[in-house]
């Protein structure tokens, strides 16, 4: 049974063959291309003579070939191409929302803008008339479309679509280890437990301990730093805020028993020392450096500068499973600058349909995946093939199902970290995932998933009412 996987598992890495940013499947009979039809440029439909081809974009960076980066994307070339252009309009992360609401209220709206979860998209700004659907553009039925069709309908309202992502962002939690620590350590190595369907809570925690209480003399040792607790959250397939469709409404789903599983297994890796408090350590090889086993980053954090050297060792895996999971759930990340709205009040209709048949087509063609998986080897050779298929395919296929926090974009007050009054600096949403990790600092006592849910659950009930009679109003209005 182990050979088989592991046979399996050389063989989908040697013929791994991805985008950076797309999605692809696992290999074999589920593989992306055995599912979907993969189109090539020709299906892009090239601009009409005489329409307006020039799609003016609002941003924190151009899309447009930079001092900083000067080489033009695949998606950019395909669409000059096409005839198009892209106008650039400059602005920061913090005046990103305040600047496209000032735009549209003054009756010059830009045409696009890229989904963040700064601009709380879906689905308080969507209701508030931000933007405007995608489905006169868009078939979701056709080539091009049909295998992000899933994911678009997660952002439908009324029955319509606001999201046409082409590809999936590269923040997708793994957890990063050295094979030579592991080694030497006589830890059970976390990608065999992986292959074998045993990476789940239980396992991942029995490696850590064993890791930290090998520590001798006054050396100190952690099991992980980075982007592990709401991760864990997400691998109950549960979330704080959701849909309830029955009532058509959002829901404070904060009493939900697999949320406070979730809460009490990070309690106690806190409680037991097994997470690193550090601040910022931004890499693998920094987090190495400081004694934890596990890094818990996107795959972004271990390329460029911080990609494995020569003599490196590294591997990767997922997010352990909630054992009490028969599924591996992973939050979905559509936060890619590839991935943008159409601004209400647009009227570029044909640009706007290029533009985004280039981003999708440039995330699908086998011959751009191809030149992109080289291109990343030349610039991270110490990568493994193992290591490159996990990162960049394995989490992004069927074995994973996606689940959406419509909490990242309900209010202010739930969702925008810039309005937060915690010690933190969170949205009261993504806090809550944090929490019991974190410390009363009048008291320095760790705080429980009760405390937190009693101190915050009559907000986000008053916050959902108020936005839950908006959300009718729009349904209403937009039948």
């Amino acid at each position: 049974m182990k050979l088989t996987k592991r046979f399996l598992a050389a063989l989908l890495a040697l013929s791994a063959a991805i985008t950076v940013t797309g999605c692809s499947g696992s290999g074999g009979d589920d593989s992306y291309e055995n599912k979907v039809k993969v189109p090539s440029t020709d299906a892009i439909a090239k601009i009409p003579e005489g329409a307006e081809n020039t799609l003016q974009y609002l941003g924190i960076s151009d899309l447009n070939p930079t001092s900083n980066a000067k080489e033009k994307s695949v998606e950019m070339t395909l669409f000059n191409d096409k005839g198009g252009k892209v106008e650039y309009i400059e602005t920061n992360n913090s005046d990103l929302s305040s600047k496209l609401s000032s735009l549209i209220l003054a009756n010059t709206p830009p045409d696009m803008i890229s989904y963040g979860i700064g601009i709380m998209v879906y689905p308080c700004n969507i209701i508030k008339g931000l933007f405007q659907p995608v489905d006169d553009i868009v078939d979701f039925n056709s080539d091009i479309w049909s295998d992000m069709k899933a994911i678009a309908d997660q952002f439908t309202i009324a029955g319509k679509h606001y999201v046409a992502p082409s590809s999936f962002g590269d923040t997708v939690p793994l957890m990063f280890y050295d094979k030579k620590v592991i080694a030497t350590e006589g830890l059970t190595d976390p990608y065999e437990l992986y292959l074998d369907g045993e990476w789940d809570w239980n396992t991942c925690t029995d490696i850590m301990t064993e890791y930290v209480s090998n520590a001798t003399g006054d050396e100190e040792r952690y099991g992980v730093w980075g982007w592990f607790p709401e991760p864990i959250f997400s691998s109950t397939g549960t979330t704080i805020i959701k849909y309830d469709e029955k009532n058509d409404e959002f829901v404070n789903n904060s009493k939900d028993p697999n949320l406070e599983r979730a809460a009490n297994y990070l309690y106690n890796l806190e409680k037991d020392g097994l997470i690193n408090p550090e601040g910022w350590l931004g890499n693998p090889k920094s987090t190495f450096e400081h004694n934890t086993l596990f890094c818990s980053l996107g795959r972004w954090a271990a390329v460029t500068n911080n990609a494995p050297e020569t003599g490196d060792d590294w591997m990767c895996v997922p997010i352990p499973k909630d054992p009490n999971s028969d599924t591996y759930y992973r939050a979905l990340d559509i936060t890619v600058p590839t991935n943008t709205l159409w601004i209400a009040g647009s009227t570029k209709k044909e640009a706007m349909k290029c533009w985004l048949e280039c981003c999708k087509i440039a995330n699908t063609n086998e011959e751009y995946k191809k030149a992109n998986k080289e291109k990343f080897f030349k610039n991270a050779p110490n990568w493994s093939e193992e290591m490159y298929q996990m990162a960049f395919e394995e989490v992004f296929s069927d074995k994973f199902s996606l689940i959406f926090d419509p909490g990242t974009g309900i209010s202010s007050v739930l969702s925008d970290d810039s309005a937060a009054q915690n010690d933190e600096r969170k949205a009261i949403n993504q806090y809550m995932y944090l929490a019991t990790t974190k410390y009363d600092y009048s008291t320095n006592a760790q705080y429980t998933w009760s405390q937190i849910r009693e101190k915050y659950s009559s907000t986000i009930d008053s916050e959902l009412k108020k936005f839950n009679k908006s959300y009718k109003e729009f349904l209403k209005n937009n039948k």
